[in-house]
């Protein structure tokens, strides 16, 4: 296998085609969501860091979507802080799989831990605990020496609905399925407008951001779209993943007024839930929980087995009888007297933190 790292935006448009093929149709990681990520949340101080592997016949089998901080030498995944891109992973071809891959990532990290440009601690954040990737990764860099530091992260929540609404309705408690059959009732009193072209995105972006800023400011908290970038960074993924047939957003309306809306990606069978926006002057009508029981009980004509949540330990999820499936933070430090240092550290915030905790229960 040859090893490399790509730090243009030119060298990875090269292997676009093969890195999508290794997405497997996840679009948070797909080249059309972390190079938007690049454009719009990098820093003067980051730098591209893409691990690249490619076989004797120079054919891309696995990718390491990363970034460096050059000042603080901290490698991460693209897409991540407040963007929160759940299911990132090493990226390894399937049809070919090595499982001596990511040792191979992980020696190739060591060596270049070594250069005056190389990496000084690796952070990742919410990476899923049954990742066998990811995991094999993690034991190879143990094998090398590192220290790993891991912390918990919020729970993703998944509906399966492989036999679709029906069966899943059937599956739950009574009072459940009653209090679920109650919402669909009261979704004959909205109608839905679906975002099926470029014209209907243009309309339900704004729709979104005011639901969405109306929601957090009641809450409040200040909303994602305070900050410019991740409009932006929002408007350009759903345009491009639109032309995939990638998107699913839609609103609710009652009259001439939106209660609701939802905007979500799909993989082949499965619904990411990204982000949602409800007018908080008519919780009365629940429009949240309208939203979410129109995703679950529409989901078998759009070919989805799977409603995927993401992040986030809300009780709705709970209510809407999810599954979670946990994830964790995952950090480490090379060898040697500064990765000891920064591992203690680590170490030392989070007792701090669990400290401020059982005080602040106290």
């Amino acid at each position: 296998m040859n090893i490399e790292i790509l730090q243009t935006p030119q060298s990875l448009e090269s292997i676009r085609d093969s890195w999508k093929e290794l997405a497997l149709t996840n679009p948070f990681r797909q080249p059309e969501w972390l190079l938007a990520w690049w454009t719009h949340f990098q820093s003067e101080s980051d730098e591209l860091f893409v691990v690249v592997v490619r076989d004797e016949e120079d054919q891309l089998r696995a990718i390491a979507p990363w970034y460096r901080n050059r000042t603080t030498g901290i490698l991460r995944f693209l897409g991540d802080g407040k963007v929160c891109t759940d299911h990132l992973t090493i990226l390894i071809d399937s049809r070919f799989y090595d499982e001596s891959i990511p040792s191979q990532i992980a020696s190739f990290l060591m060596e270049q831990s070594k250069r005056k440009d190389g990496w000084t601690s690796i952070h990742f954040e919410s990476i899923d605990c049954v990742d066998p990737v990811m995991n094999a990764f993690k034991l190879a860099m143990l094998q090398h020496g590192c220290r790993f530091h891991s912390s918990t992260s919020s729970n993703t929540w998944q509906v399966e609905l492989p036999n679709g609404w029906d069966h899943f309705l059937a599956g739950v408690s009574k009072n459940s399925r009653k209090a679920f059959r109650k919402r669909v009732s009261d979704l004959d009193q909205v109608r839905v407008r679906w975002v099926h072209d470029h014209v209907d995105l243009e309309e339900f972006m704004p729709v979104l951001i005011e639901l969405h800023q109306k929601r957090r400011t009641a809450l409040g908290d200040v909303g994602c779209f305070t900050d410019t970038r991740f409009e932006s960074f929002l408007r350009e993924v759903a345009k491009s993943l639109l032309q995939q047939n990638q998107l699913q957003a839609f609103s609710l309306w009652l009259g001439q007024r939106p209660i609701a809306a939802d905007i979500g990606f799909r993989t082949r069978d499965t619904w990411l839930c990204y982000q949602a926006g409800i007018d908080p002057e008519k919780m009365d009508l629940e429009p949240g929980k309208l939203a979410n029981i129109y995703i679950l009980r529409n989901a078998e004509r759009f070919g989805i087995q799977v409603v995927d949540f993401l992040r986030g330990d809300e009780p709705y999820k709970h209510q809407l009888k999810a599954n979670p499936s946990p994830a964790y933070d995952m950090q480490f430090s090379p060898p040697g007297l500064r990765g000891r240092v920064r591992f203690w550290g680590w170490q030392l915030k989070a007792k701090t933190r669990e400290l401020v905790r059982q005080w602040k229960r106290k």
